[in-house]
C-alpha cells in the first residue's frame, strides 16, 4: 500500500466504494428525476410561479454548503460527516414527499440540498482516502457509470412516477436508498 494510505483489505475497500457509489447514485438520480415531474407537480400543488424554485432551491443550498462539508469532514471524520449529509438529505426528501403546498416543497428541496451538497464531494473524498492514486482510474470509471445510469434512468423514472403513479414517489424513493 502507498505511503499515507491506510491498510484496507481489498474486500473492505470494495465494500466502502460500493457504499459510496450508492450514495452517489442517490445524489445523481435526484438531480435528474425531478425535472420530468415538474408539470405534474405544478398541476397538483398550484402556485406554478414557484416551480423553478424546486430546482433552484436545491442547487443554491447544495452549492453553498459543499465547501463546508470538506472542512467538517476534516474536523469530524469522513464517516460521521457522510452519514450526517445522508440524514439531512433523507429528511429533505421526506419533507418534499409530504409537502402539501408548493412553498413547503421548495423548503423541502432546500433542506434536501443542504444534505446533497455533501454527498458528491464526500464520496470523492472517501474514495481518495481508501484508494491509492495508482488505482483511482478504475474507480473513477465506476463514478462515470453511476452518473451515466442516473442520467438515463432518472428522467425515465421521474416521468413514469409523475405520469402513472404519484409525483411524491420521486422523493419517497430516496428513503430506502439513504
Amino acid at each position: 500500500m502507498s505511503e499515507g494510505f491506510p491498510e484496507v483489505a481489498e474486500r473492505e475497500r470494495l465494500a466502502i466504494v460500493l457504499g459510496a457509489m450508492v450514495v452517489l447514485l442517490l445524489a445523481a438520480v435526484d438531480q435528474t428525476i425531478v425535472a420530468p415531474a415538474l408539470p405534474t407537480i405544478g398541476a397538483a400543488l398550484g402556485d406554478v410561479e414557484y416551480l423553478s424554485w424546486i430546482v433552484s432551491a436545491y442547487f443554491l443550498t447544495s452549492t453553498a454548503v459543499t465547501p463546508l462539508y470538506g472542512k467538517l469532514a476534516d474536523l469530524s471524520g469522513r464517516r460521521v460527516t457522510l452519514y450526517g449529509a445522508v440524514a439531512i438529505f433523507a429528511l429533505g426528501s421526506l419533507l418534499c414527499a409530504v409537502a402539501p403546498t408548493m412553498k413547503l416543497l421548495v423548503v423541502g428541496r432546500a433542506v434536501q440540498g443542504l444534505g446533497g451538497g455533501g454527498l458528491i464531494s464526500l464520496v470523492q473524498t472517501v474514495i481518495g482516502d481508501v484508494v491509492p492514486p495508482r488505482e483511482r482510474g478504475r474507480y473513477m470509471g465506476w463514478i462515470s457509470l453511476v452518473w451515466a445510469t442516473a442520467s438515463v434512468s432518472g428522467p425515465v423514472v421521474g416521468g413514469v412516477f409523475a405520469q402513472h403513479l404519484h409525483w411524491s414517489l420521486i422523493f419517497w424513493i430516496n428513503l430506502p436508498l439513504a
